[in-house]
This record gives C-alpha cells, structure tokens and sequence, in this order.
C-alpha cells in the first residue's frame, strides 16, 4: 500500500497560522509583539461580534412588533438605525486611530457593544433605540478598522485572513438567528432575554481581543496616516456602490425574511431555523471568495457568479411563494456570502497602498451602509403601502441587478480601474 506522506502539507498549513508576521519595514513600528497563534483567536471573537445583535431580532420580528405596538415601518428601524451608524461613523474610525492605536479602539468598540446589546433589550422603545444607537457605532468603527488591520498584520497573507474574518462575522449572524427562538423558548417565551445574552459574547471578545492591546503602545505608531488621497483612486466609487448595494439586499433580507417565510405558511421556529440555514450556508463562500480573489486581478466572473445565486433566490420567492422556500433561502445565502465577502476583499485590494486602506474602508462603509440603511426600511414601507411581498421582493431583484453592474466596475483589473 502506498503511503502518501502528509507532512509537508501540515508544516505549511500550519506555518501559515503559526510562524511569525513578516519583520516590518525601517522606520515602522514592529507589527506585534503579541504571537500570531494569539492574534487569530482574537479577531475571529471580535468579528463574531459584528452581527449577533443585529441579527437576533430578525426571528423574533413578528413578537417585538406585537409586544411595542409599532407597525412594520417603524420595527424596521431596529435594523435601519445601525445601518445609519455604520455609515454616520465609519469616517470616524480613521481619526480615532490618530488618538489611540487601532487595538485599543476595537477594545473600545466592543465595550460599546456590550452596554448597547443590554439598552438595546430595555423596557420601552427609548431604551431599545438607544442601544441600537451603541451598538451600531462600536460596530461601524470596528468594521471600518478591522480590514486595514488585517493587512498591515498579516501582508502577506491578507486573502487568507479576510476569509477568516468574513467567515467569523456571517458566523455570528448565523449563531444568532439559529439560537434566538431557542433562547426564546428556554427564557419562558421572553424575547429581551434571549437577545441580552449577546453582551456577553462581546465581554468575552474583549478578553480575547486583549492581548493584541497589551504591551504595544496606546497610539499608532507604524500604519504611516499620509496616503495617497481616496478621491484619487479610480477605484473609490464602484467599491463603495458595490459594498452599499450589496449590504443593501443582505439587510433588507436578513430583517424581512422571516417575516415573509411566515406570512407564507412557515412558523415561527421554522422561519428561523431557515434563516440560520441562509446564514449557515455563507459559511463556505465567506471562506473562498476572498482566497479566490487575492490570487487573481480580474473579479468580474466572482461578481457575476455570487450576483446570479442572490438573483435565483429572489426569482424563486416571487414566482413559487406555496413551494418550500429552502432552495430560495440556500441561494439568497451562498449569494450573499459570496457579495459579502468579495466586497470586502476588494477594499484591501484596490486601496493603493496600505495606508490607504482605512481610507477606503471609511468611505466604502461610510456612504455604503448609508445607502444599505434605506434597504430595510423600504422593503417594510413597500409591504406597509402594497400589503403583499411582491414588490418589496421586486425591488431587492432590482438592487441586486445594480450589485452586479457596480461589481463589473469595481472587479476590473487594477490596470483597466485606473483607466476607466
């Protein structure tokens, strides 16, 4: 029997985890004191972060309304005002990182997530808007940091480590979808319980995150502040569509969906359970994409491929509402996986240098989470006006044939970005 000897495999797997980053360049600050073996479980906890909160009340849509007394407009808010966070504080994060390193400010952002994801399950609406306000900044901020952090850690090994992180964030969105109604039932049916729980998780991002913080100094002393302006990167406006309009289906879908699963017949707990599985299903392309696409120049085939499968799940909720939705809740996933992940990595590619990539980020995040923030709340005022699905689902088919069309600009070659 022949045997194939596996171990050269292992030590570059490995090694690719284990080994440290690479030495910085002369007159930088070294990238970490901190072993790579303890930076990765740090921004994978950080990252699962990014979306529980959110997430969470989309099973729960249906109880949340009925026990406030709101109509579907004003439920959609919940999810709408951290949109507006993520885009309202986006521009902030570059300017806190000339304070405090970048570190030290996603330290802070979680903590911000904590207090907000326990106002954010309070007594009366109020309290509840107000921890959505919390919340939706500690994560606009992190968000925004995050993806320039990554490169200016792991340079070369960038593709890699966003998969990584896009895989942790859809993660947690899929962890919080699938657990909400369990919690639910397991807490004597009270929603603000079940959904308080994720303080905790961002308690215990903190204590992962530390040891990236501990023992550097508390301002940025090597991620050089002069970049090459992002006006002038050709690039800037397709990125930044591509990452709103993109953000902009996933949302809408992500807070309306089980709402429209049980309006057409599902319960409860199935339509949760069908939510987990569209977020459970992101899982492998939030892995791949980004790989994918660091290994070539050229993504417009990743974009059509990813525009496609949001496309045939939307296409399949309009034209056979009566037949089971798992095959439309599948493809709505993988699609939006793969858009996720893709626009994120072409922030990190098509910024011109690593200094700019914060730059990018605030503006891509910053003007495309304002555009996504319209995304939930249209999809419940169509609902409101039209008292059916139809056109709401129409309209997000419409947004992801502008994914597509920004994405084909966005995914060219660096080359043809810069001339077009």
């Amino acid at each position: 029997m022949a045997v194939v000897d596996v171990s050269p495999l292992s030590i570059r797997f490995f090694s690719t985890f284990m080994t440290p980053n690479p030495p910085s360049q002369p007159g930088s600050d070294r990238r970490s004191a901190t072993p790579t073996a303890l930076l990765i479980p740090g921004l994978i906890l950080v990252a699962l972060n990014l979306r529980p909160t959110l997430a969470g009340f989309g099973p729960l849509l249906s109880q949340i309304q009925r026990e406030l007394d709101v109509n579907a407009t004003t439920v959609s808010l919940l999810t709408t005002i951290p949109l507006l966070c993520f885009g309202a504080f986006a521009p902030v994060a570059p300017w806190l990182t000339r304070l405090r390193s970048s570190e030290t400010v996603i330290l802070g952002c979680l903590g911000l997530i904590a207090v907000g994801a326990l106002f954010r399950v309070g007594p009366s609406l109020p309290w509840i808007l107000l921890g959505t306000l919390l919340v939706g900044s500690g994560i606009a901020v992190a968000n925004v940091l995050l993806p320039g952090w990554i490169r200016h850690r792991f340079p070369a090994r960038s593709g890699v480590m966003m998969g990584l992180y896009t895989f942790s964030v859809v993660g947690g969105a899929a962890l919080a979808s699938g657990l909400s109604v369990p919690l639910r039932n397991a807490l004597s049916g009270a929603w603000r319980p079940s959904l308080g729980v994720w303080a905790g998780l961002a308690l215990l991002g903190a204590l992962a995150w530390l040891p990236t913080v501990l023992g550097r100094a508390p301002r940025a002393t090597g991620l050089s502040l002069a970049a090459p302006s992002v006006w002038r990167n050709p690039a800037a406006l397709w990125v930044t569509l591509y990452m709103g309009l993109q953000s902009l289906v996933f949302y809408a879908w992500l807070t309306w969906l089980p709402k429209v699963l049980q309006d057409h017949g599902s319960t409860l707990a199935a339509s949760g359970t069908l939510l987990a599985l569209a977020n459970l299903v992101q899982l492998p392309f939030t892995l791949a994409v980004p790989v994918w696409a660091s290994r070539r120049g050229d993504q417009r085939q990743l974009v059509l491929g990813t525009s496609l499968l949001v496309a045939a799940g939307l296409l399949g909720l309009l034209l056979f509402p009566a037949a089971p939705p798992l095959p439309w809740v599948l493809l709505l996933g993988a699609g939006c996986g793969g858009t996720f992940s893709l626009a994120l990595i072409l922030i990190v590619q098509r910024a011109q240098t690593t200094s700019q990539v914060p730059q990018l980020s605030a503006l891509a995040q910053g003007v495309g989470y304002l555009l996504a923030a319209s995304g939930p709340f249209l999809f419940g005022a169509l609902h409101d006006h039209t008292r059916q699905w139809n056109a709401p689902l129409w309209f997000l088919l419409a947004c992801t044939l502008l994914v597509s069309l920004s994405g084909l600009q966005a995914g060219k070659p660096l080359a043809a970005s810069s001339e077009s």
